[in-house]
């Protein structure tokens, strides 16, 4: 049945969004895991396919499975084909669990743990982490269930200042050689990704949301009850057709991608519920959905 790639996770959706390419999956309580190959990253890994193990950098928003369970996997895989160790970043209240959960995997597999537990690195709300290319990325707090962290990819660059914008590149190049001061330095942030969340983390931080891509869940969609995202430390997508009405500043983002729906879906679950959305919203909005 067509649904069922859905359900799919060795099935990611290619998504194309402010000049980023993405691949993404993401249902709750089976996987979720985003990739953005031109940022050597990827944004939690629940399922880790050879694609996700040739990126160096994993930050992972929280620890339960379906967010962390193909870390074990994108280790191996990279010793399998000779690859550095990779960076894997996890909210610092649960890096040593996760240590002792890969020693655990190195012994059950006969290797030496030794060293093993090197390659997690804590990560604390205000963390700024160097992502290379002149690109940094901020860590922020996340209301959930359990410690989480959200991420916001910043780009820095040089831009002409708005006086010489638009003139010839040889009047330019002129001034730069008698010394004058044409550019400056720019900061872009990319992308935001929120893994499992709360409406509290955007109502709280809506600053988070200025950005090119923002990444967040819709864990429950309308006809089931509100109470029950909130019981579990998810997002209902009425909680954030609600936000936007009263606070669009906290969805500003260029584009927003929707994820982490319940396994209870189908497609045309998902598709009627993009439908659904305020104008305004709607059009900016891609459900992680094929």
């Amino acid at each position: 049945m067509r649904w069922r790639r859905l359900h799919n996770p060795g099935l990611p959706v290619s998504l194309t969004l402010a000049g980023l390419e993405l691949e993404a999956f993401s249902i709750s309580g089976l996987a979720t895991y985003v990739l953005v190959p031109a940022l050597d990253a990827c944004f939690d890994l629940g399922h880790c396919g050879v694609e996700a193990a040739r990126l160096d950098h994993v930050f992972l928003s929280h620890v339960h499975q379906d967010h962390a369970g193909g870390v074990h996997r994108h280790l191996s895989l990279r010793a399998m084909t000779g690859a550095r160790p990779p960076r894997i970043y996890c909210p610092a209240e649960s890096a040593e669990a996760l240590r002792d959960l890969l020693r655990a995997w190195a012994r059950l597999e006969g290797k030496d743990p030794a060293g093993v537990g090197d390659v997690v690195v804590p990560v604390r709300p205000g963390d700024r982490l160097a992502l290379g290319r002149g690109r940094t990325v901020e860590a922020f707090d996340v209301t959930h269930r359990i410690a989480s962290r959200g991420y916001t990819v910043v780009e820095r660059a040089r831009a002409l200042l708005p006086a010489w914008q638009g003139r010839p590149a040889a009047e330019v190049s002129a001034a730069v050689r008698r010394g004058e001061a044409v550019h400056a330095e720019a900061e872009r942030r990319r992308l935001t990704y929120i893994g499992d969340s709360t409406i509290e983390t955007l109502e709280q931080r809506p600053e988070v949301s200025d950005c090119d891509v923002l990444l967040m869940e819709a864990t429950h969609l309308p006809g089931t009850d509100v109470a029950t995202a909130r019981r579990y430390g998810h997002t209902h997508l009425d909680e954030l057709v609600a936000l936007f009405a009263r606070a669009p500043e906290a969805l500003a983002a260029r584009q927003i991608v929707l994820k982490h729906f319940s396994l209870k879906y189908r497609e045309d679950d998902v598709a009627r519920a993009l439908a659904a959305l305020p104008e305004g919203l709607r059009e900016r909005v891609t459900m992680l959905a094929p």
